[in-house]
């Protein structure tokens, strides 16, 4: 029995290996786990969680990576040596814990912080420098919406040389960009973009977001040939993967400051059930903030729309009739919900106000 079941959890992670980040892998690594406990070889309970983080992170359910994430740590804090082939790969993956810690709203500042410092002294002890903990720092800053931490983040970050642990280069620039664009510095955010918009800098989600983090600055210089171009580009890169879901919400917005509305529809309607399904709750807000705007742009004609909307919606209606003043009540009530427990916990109104502000611009 036990040796089927560990050939059984074998071929279910070589079979993920060979697909790409999204649902099926993800199902398939939770198998391989749930069978890792039943065999209860730590070795083996190890190994595969750690695969699912990985495609946890990078297939929009980070719900999964957290807490196999969380059993790894411990495994590898009790027993170091035991773990060492692996240490490379958890360390590594701490920064990706870390970059998706604001999607959660039941995860406090004081909770976050708490963890990086565990980062902080595992890549003190493992011979690492600080550059990806003042990194991930300032990633949660931008998110949270508090300016000065952020400044002070991106200073330390900037201050301390890169070493191998630190992200790729073409993954800290997209994040220096979503930083400068946070701070309201336009021209700076698109000449730190400039080499990936060009194609000089590239990794598995870039220049993916960095197309989505130009709109604004673009839109706001009166750029628009430029921004148009990068929509397109952009949203062909991200249409098929729910773990861009956030990024989705920006082209969202930048569709409606352009007047392109029925695009924005369209984009409501294809994507709606990623938001409905992710745990991401951040980006959920940030495509509900923008589905809400688009609604009421249908509402200014017509108080009711056919919309081609998911079973998995809880007002879905097979007719696909909508009273969309109903509809906008429930988008304002999950905005509600949500933004006020992202309020809390950030402490600041920047969900509620200051991204909104952003989103409709």
């Amino acid at each position: 029995m036990s040796e089927d079941t560990l050939e059984r959890i074998e071929d279910l992670v070589d079979e993920a290996m060979q697909l790409p980040h999204g649902e099926v892998q993800v199902r398939l690594l939770d198998e391989a786990v749930r069978l890792a406990d039943i065999v209860r070889d730590q070795d083996v309970m190890f190994a595969t969680r750690i695969y699912l983080v990985d495609s946890g992170v990078f297939s929009g359910h980070f719900e999964k990576s957290l807490p196999a994430f969380a059993w790894c740590l411990a495994q590898f804090e009790q027993d170091p040596q035991r773990y060492r082939d692996q240490e490379r790969t958890l360390l590594w993956y701490f920064k990706n814990v870390l970059h998706n810690a604001d999607e959660l709203p039941q995860l406090t500042r004081e909770q976050v912080e708490e963890l990086r410092g565990q980062m902080a002294r595992l890549y003190g002890q493992c011979g690492y420098n600080m550059r990806p903990v003042h990194y991930t720092r300032l990633v949660f800053a931008i998110r949270i919406g508090d300016r000065q931490l952020a400044e002070e983040s991106f200073a330390n970050y900037r201050a301390v040389r890169r070493d191998s642990m630190a992200d790729c280069i073409a993954c800290e620039a997209d994040s220096e960009v979503e930083y400068f664009e946070f701070i309201d510095e336009p021209e700076q955010a698109l000449k730190t973009a400039g080499p990936s918009l060009q194609g000089r800098l590239t990794c598995a989600e870039v220049p993916h977001r960095t197309y989505s983090y130009v709109l604004r600055p673009l839109a706001v210089l009166g750029r628009y040939e430029e921004a148009d171009e990068y929509h397109r580009k952009g949203y062909r890169l991200i249409r098929n993967n729910p773990a861009f879901l956030r990024h989705v919400a920006w082209h969202m917005a930048f569709l409606m400051h352009r007047g392109k509305q029925s695009s924005a529809v369209r984009m409501l309607e294809r994507h709606l059930s990623w938001a409905i399904d992710t745990f991401h709750l951040g980006a959920r807000y940030l495509f509900y903030v923008s589905s809400r705007r688009t609604l009421a742009w249908l509402a200014e004609n017509s108080d009711t729309a056919k919309l081609d909307l998911p079973k998995s919606f809880p007002a879905y209606r097979p007719s696909g009739d909508y009273d969309l003043a109903e509809l906008i009540a429930w988008f304002d009530s999950q905005l509600a919900e949500l933004g006020a427990r992202f309020d809390a916990r950030n402490q600041n109104d920047f969900f509620t106000r200051n991204l909104v502000e952003r989103l409709q611009y």
